[in-house]
């Protein structure tokens, strides 16, 4: 109905000026201490601040969305400068508590029952607070203590909001600087709208962790907590309690008993099997989401993050490991290519001299001491150069692969990633040649052949019975957001509106010509004119002269 229409349009006008007004205080503050004023009030610039700083300042001030926003665009060199990069990395999705009491009318409006008939004891105050909900302790009627993950309320309006000023930023962004199409700007907006609407339906992360359960269910280095699953539900999410130490104090880990050695070597296995033997992994394992326990056991928590690689994807990521370790720029050059998705690229030697560059600048490192993480991100910045399209996955796997190598850095430990990825290089090399790998895919080759010889003669039958009737034909589709399409659009509009403009031209000087003693025509006459010169102007303004 038209009031549900009236009251969105107002919520968005609304956000929309609180986002005005933040950038407004930021660009007054900017120029106040950037103006002869600082001499009075801050002669020795302890106020002055860099653009990236500033840029984060406003994303912190702009609220949780635009937090993670910002997160996520710490990680895509793509898209962003490395001092924005390493400006957004100190970004931190804190937020204000919410009233307990709501949280708990939220409780038991998701589980329909009183919260007396389910738990035994709930804490009145909540354990923690984060962008998107809060945790409590509590203990099932049962008798088996639990955490429990309870929603901002309203939050999922709120992000959505969000999302939809986003989407409109960009493409007027897009519809001004046509050049940013090449950067997918609306692509990564979409990307980042899906993922955080992920992160809002707790099932999903429930269900992220049943299925991590399943994979390390028969390995004692890592523990996945329990979903109790009969509560669970998009706004609330109840596991099992587990208790541990975390794993950035080094020290207390010692003291209590723990070996950070081996910490370090089981947390950078399971995350590797995730990866390389799954293709299903945790996307965000840094510190405050790990416990360990005994028999130095890692606890992995806060699911809401995973991502998942193709079959194809880890293929290629297991030769990108073994090209680097054999100096192959060629095998390095194909696996960037197939991590891509590109099965043909037309600039292949020229892709292949440039990655050979970057490997080389590594040459004088062992195989054990290269940061695997940094130089696939050198790698993609080589190829971003080219106009190819990482996937948005890749940039989580290079941000995981990161976050893992700190985590060994962090408990001081002697750690080789690539060492340790060798052992699930050849399992995977040997599972290609298994007998049931080699009978799937000459039974799947057979089926295309069948297939193939199938349709074939039909397929050229309609061809030339086309051609013959005169009506094939060939349709060339340009995507909606790509540069060339834009670009086009722009240019037949503003052809469209010198067209309209030279006619109004053309009439009012006809009418100047015949009844120049009306002054309605004269305003016109004149308005027209003084139109048209600064149409004229912009213009020319705008056209590069080689």
């Amino acid at each position: 109905m038209w009031i549900f229409r009236v009251q969105s349009n107002i919520r968005n006008t609304f956000r929309f000026l609180t986002i005005v007004w933040i950038f407004g205080k930021h660009f007054t503050k900017n120029w106040f201490y950037n103006s002869w004023f600082r001499r009075i009030f801050d002669p020795k610039g302890k106020n002055l601040t860099t653009r990236p700083q500033r840029i984060r300042m406003i994303i912190e001030d702009m609220g949780p969305t635009y937090v993670k926003f910002g997160q996520i665009l710490a990680d895509r060199p793509d898209l962003a400068s490395e001092r924005l990069r390493e400006e957004l990395k100190k970004l931190q999705a804190s937020a204000r508590p919410f009233d307990d009491n709501i949280a708990h009318n939220i409780i038991e409006q998701e589980l329909g029952d009183p919260i007396k008939n389910v738990f035994s004891q709930l804490d009145s105050k909540h354990m923690a607070s984060a962008s998107i909900g809060q945790v409590y302790k509590g203990v099932l009627n049962t008798g088996e203590e639990v955490v429990v993950k309870v929603q901002r309320p309203n939050i999922r309006e709120k992000i959505k909001l969000d999302l939809v000023l986003m989407k409109i930023l960009a493409k007027r962004a897009i519809k001004s600087y046509p050049g940013l199409a090449h950067f997918n700007v609306v692509g990564f907006v979409e990307d980042f709208g899906d993922n955080i609407m992920k992160e809002l339906d707790y099932t999903i992360e429930a269900s992220n962790m049943k299925r991590f359960a399943v994979i390390f269910k028969d390995d004692e280095t890592c523990y996945i907590p329990r979903v109790i699953s009969q509560y669970t539900s998009p706004k609330l999410l109840i596991m099992e309690m587990v208790r541990g130490l975390r794993p950035d104090e080094p020290e207390a880990l010692r003291q209590a008993g723990f070996s950070t050695q081996k910490i370090a070597e089981n947390g950078t296995n399971i995350i590797l099997k995730m990866i390389l033997k799954h293709g299903f992994f945790h996307a965000d394992p840094h510190p405050g989401n790990i416990f360990i326990r005994d028999d130095n056991q890692i606890v992995l928590l806060d699911h809401g993050m995973a991502a998942t690689l193709k079959p194809r994807q880890i293929q290629a990521l297991i030769n990108f490991m073994m090209g680097f370790s054999k100096k192959d720029n060629r095998k390095i050059t194909k696996a960037v290519l197939a991590l891509c998705d590109v099965s043909y690229f037309k600039h292949f030697e020229d892709l292949e001299f440039e990655i050979g560059e970057t490997i080389n600048r590594y040459s004088y490192l062992s195989y054990d001491q290269v940061d695997m993480s940094h130089l696939m991100t050198e790698t993609i910045k080589t190829i971003i150069k080219y106009d190819l399209s990482v996937p948005s996955n890749l940039f989580m796997l290079i941000k995981t692969i990161a976050t893992i190598q700190k985590f060994g850095e962090s408990l001081e430990a002697d750690i080789s990633l690539a060492d340790m990825i060798k052992p699930f290089a050849i399992d995977k090399i040997k599972e290609q040649f298994t007998w049931q790998s080699i009978f799937n895919k000459v039974s799947g080759a057979a089926e295309d052949y069948i297939y193939f010889v199938d349709k074939f003669p039909r397929d050229v039958k309609e061809v030339m019975s086309s051609l013959k009737r005169g009506v094939i034909k060939h349709e060339i589709n340009l995507r909606e957001d790509s540069y060339t399409n834009k670009a086009m659009r722009q240019g037949i509009n503003r052809l469209g509106f010198v067209f309209i403009l030279g006619l109004m031209l053309i009439c009012s000087t006809l009418l100047m010509m015949y009844k120049e003693d009306k002054p309605a025509i004269r305003i016109f006459f004149y308005t027209t004119v003084i139109i048209s010169g600064l149409t004229a102007l912009r213009l020319f303004a705008k056209t590069k002269f080689s």
